[in-house]
């Protein structure tokens, strides 16, 4: 059941502007926001001006539909003119007059929720009706009655005040449209930094896509230069076991195959000895007993031990310790391995008659080794990955040194066990190296 609350005659642009003004006051009075009652107020200053313009005289009704919440707010708005002849085409959108006639039938049915128009020879009849917010409570047509009677008296200079109105209304649009605008920008921020965050993480995962391929090629050559180095052994030590065999075999000969078979079976098992100590330093399971040890008679050792390989050469190791005794926390053995091994690459890749020096001094707290070499020296594309596991195979394509070319990895685990350093510098292939290994002096630490 609709009960009428308020009636507007329209015979003049005054009466438009006291339309469209009523319609703001009773949307308020029914709890409509802002931004609601400006839409309302346009539905009905539209269809009202459509009114004089078309026809000269009309009525605006404003009624209650609904005994329970939500009510509805309905708006009638009456003439008795000739009717709308482009009626279907209007609503259709395909019609536009130089007034507006279209624009404000179509505007009134996308603005609000509830749209009937009838139209004929005895006039048009538009209703119109919006539902009452959810927190709006339930309003009787006294109550409304007795709101109606509050409203103000429109002012006689209605036109200004009305647009005064509009521009209020019209600046906080603005507003909204600018807040609106502003969590747009945020919004762009907040996307544009997860898109550069994504970016970043699809170069991350493409270099570790690509550093994975380099581990798998390189664990693929190492894995063909293993069956290669043990290959060679096992070769011999089978020919020379099948001698053995032979019927006629003098002491001598025995003598000889019995060395081979020695030397072969040494040769096995220091490759395999390399691989197994490559992967229990990797994983943290080398037991490192440390104490103090003179850096001194560690380079004596593994000068010692590599002294046949460098005579092989004719490469001649120059010594420069100093007269100060450095003392480091460490593990002797593991020690003289670093240093044996570093003197090792440094023979492997220097050619005949070259010159390899060792070095002993401090920094700060700190002592530092160097192995410097005037050997093939080190390329910048290899520079970056030269301590990498299975990456030294690399380097001895033409195999004449033999080996696993685990050296380098074997030495950084253990450097880093002793909570050291080891860096290598080149000036490029042809240029010779220079690798550095820095440890914690033994009486910096005990000072502490």
């Amino acid at each position: 059941m609709n009960e009428r609350i308020l009636s507007v005659a329209v015979t003049s642009d005054f009466d438009v502007i006291a339309a469209r003004q009523r319609a703001r006051q009773i949307a308020q009075a029914c709890g409509f926001t802002a931004l609601d009652q400006a839409r309302i107020g346009t539905v009905v200053s539209e269809l009202a001006r459509n009114i004089f313009n078309y026809v000269g005289a009309g009525t605006v009704s404003f009624a209650i539909a609904g005994q329970a919440a939500p009510q509805q707010l309905l708006i009638t708005l009456e003439d008795h003119g000739r009717g709308i002849v482009d009626l279907d085409l209007i609503l259709a959108g395909g019609y536009r007059s130089s007034t507006g006639l279209g624009l404000g039938i179509l505007s009134a049915r996308r603005l609000m929720d509830h749209f009937d128009i009838a139209s004929g020879s005895g006039g048009t009849r538009i209703t119109v009706g919006r539902q009452f917010p959810a927190q709006a409570p339930l309003i009787s047509v006294a109550d409304f009655g007795a709101i109606v009677g509050k409203f103000d008296a429109l002012p006689t200079n209605a036109a200004l005040s009305e647009a005064r109105h509009q521009n209020r209304e019209l600046t906080d649009a603005l507003d909204a449209l600018q807040a609106r605008q502003d969590d747009l920008l945020l919004a762009t921020t907040r996307l544009e930094d997860t898109n550069r965050r994504i970016e970043a993480l699809n170069a991350l995962l493409d270099d570790k896509a690509a550093a994975l391929q380099r581990a798998d090629r390189s664990k693929d050559e190492f894995l063909a230069i293993l069956s290669h180095e043990l290959r060679g052994p096992l070769s011999a030590a089978g020919m020379a076991a099948q001698l053995l065999q032979s019927k006629i075999v003098t002491p001598a000969r025995v003598t000889q195959m019995g060395e081979l078979i020695t030397r072969q079976v040494v040769h096995m098992s220091k490759l395999v000895e390399d691989l197994l100590d490559v992967s229990r330093v990797s994983r943290g399971l080398v037991q490192i007993d440390k104490g103090p040890v003179e850096l001194h008679e560690v380079v004596a050792a593994a000068v010692e031990q590599v002294q046949s390989a460098a005579n092989l050469k004719h490469h001649q190791i120059v010594q420069r310790l100093g007269r100060v005794r450095l003392l480091v926390l460490g593990d002797r053995t593991r020690l003289v391995q670093i240093v044996s091994n570093l003197l090792t690459n440094s023979i492997r890749y220097t050619d005949d008659g070259g010159g390899i020096e060792i070095r002993l001094e401090t920094r700060g707290v700190m002592a530092a080794l160097c192995v410097v070499d005037n050997g093939s020296g080190i390329g910048p594309d290899l520079m970056p990955r030269l301590f990498d596991l299975y990456v030294q195979a690399e380097r001895s394509s033409d195999r004449t040194g033999g080996g696993l070319g685990l050296g380098l990895a074997l030495v950084k685990n253990l450097v880093e066990a002793h909570e050291g350093t080891v860096t290598a510098d080149s000036a490029g292939e042809g240029h010779g190296s220079t690798f550095t290994v820095c440890l914690p002096l033994y009486l910096e630490r005990r000072a502490h």
